[in-house]
């Protein structure tokens, strides 16, 4: 039978558009929680002034909630973008069999987060995580080679531990 032949730069660039979707959604969740802060922030504000105590409590406790969610989706968000880059950067220099290798483990450890448990964004993820699967089950024995010298290994590998270091900041119980 004949199979189509698995195209890296193919999968790199769906990649790349999974991960600027996410960002995308991921801004958009952001952006609508915090609005809901400033709103319930009003709210708390006018009970206050009401001398109403207990309903003051309960705003105070959800507006920090949602205020440390939104810390949580901006530390996701960081990751998302040094993501980004390593994927545009494979693209460049056709170095997909590193970048498979880093991006599973990493995105393996960010599905830990309970972020990625959001509705809008688990679908997303999940289909990140099998373009990433199939990036590395792929062959790279005849990639083309490559004249353009853009930044090394080195630095591509600095951002995604700058990203592995946000991530287990954020996987660790809080002291």
């Amino acid at each position: 039978m004949l199979r189509k032949k698995k195209d890296p730069l193919r999968k790199g660039f769906e990649i790349l558009r999974d991960v600027r979707l996410l960002k995308d959604k991921l801004s958009r969740i952001q952006t609508r929680i915090d609005e809901r802060a400033e709103e319930l922030t009003k709210k708390l504000v006018e009970l206050q002034m009401k001398g109403d105590n207990y309903l003051s409590r309960r705003y105070a406790e959800e507006i920090a909630n949602l205020k440390n969610l939104s810390k949580r989706l901006a530390v996701l968000m960081f990751i998302l973008d040094k993501v980004d880059l390593a994927v545009q950067h494979a693209i460049v220099r056709y170095e997909f069999n590193t970048l498979a290798t880093e991006l599973s483990s990493l995105i393996r450890e960010v599905g830990k987060l309970p972020e990625t448990k959001i509705p809008d964004l688990g679908v997303l993820f999940a289909d990140l995580e099998e373009n990433i699967r199939e990036l590395s089950d792929m062959d790279y024995t005849d990639l083309p080679v490559v004249d353009y010298n853009p930044p090394t290994n080195s630095e591509v590998k600095a951002i995604l531990e700058e990203a592995k270091v946000a991530l287990k900041e954020k996987l660790e119980p809080a002291s």
